[in-house]
């Protein structure tokens, strides 16, 4: 019996140790990759696609009419803009949990603001949270990105990003990623 008992923590072991490396290289690509699409970003950035990946869109919907209103301001103010700078949807994070939808996909008649809507609320749910330490999971993503691209190091920037993620707050864009990728999108949960 103690040797089954042993022979069951030592996989139990392994399979932890391969899910930790296999999240590591997913982190890694999804550094990798922003930073190949989006050579503007920064850390923030990062930060800001992780979080997202994390908790979904929790923290933009106190109230449907609140959600309504603030898209139809957007929706309003990038019209006559060029939102191809981004793509039409993207994952977040690196375990894709949600995706971000590009405003264009309305503006252009895709999806109606209707849907776009429906789906940014349902996303929302209850409890998107993917774990109960954003802070610990942030520490990891940090080292991985820095290592991926040590220019991200920003001793002032850390600083901040590590007191939000220890208080679970969302962040705005870079002002430099903002300036020249005009993010204007919702977060959905991607279909499976």
């Amino acid at each position: 019996m103690k040797k089954i008992i042993v022979t069951l923590m030592a996989g139990l072991c392994l399979l932890v140790l391969h899910s930790c490396k296999s999240e590591s290289v997913a982190i890694r690509r999804m550094c990798e990759d922003l930073h190949r699409q989006y050579p503007q970003a920064d850390l923030q950035d990062i930060y800001k696609t992780c979080y997202q990946d994390f908790f979904g869109s929790q923290h933009l919907v106190n109230d449907t009419a609140t959600a309504r209103y603030y898209l139809d301001k957007e929706l309003a103010e990038c019209r006559d803009m060029d939102l191809r700078a981004m793509p039409r949807q993207e994952p977040t994070g690196f375990r894709h949990r949600f995706t971000r939808v590009n405003l264009a996909c309305v503006i252009d008649g895709e999806l109606t603001e209707e849907q776009l809507l429906a789906m940014f609320i349902e996303a929302a749910g209850t409890d998107n949270a993917f774990g109960d330490n954003w802070a610990e999971e942030w520490q990891r993503i940090e080292q991985i990105a820095l290592q991926v691209n040590p220019s991200w190091t920003n001793a002032t920037l850390q600083d901040s990003l590590r007191v939000a993620a220890n208080n679970n707050r969302a962040v705005v864009h870079s002002r430099a990623f903002r300036n020249a990728y005009t993010p204007h999108y919702r977060i959905v949960r991607t279909k499976k």
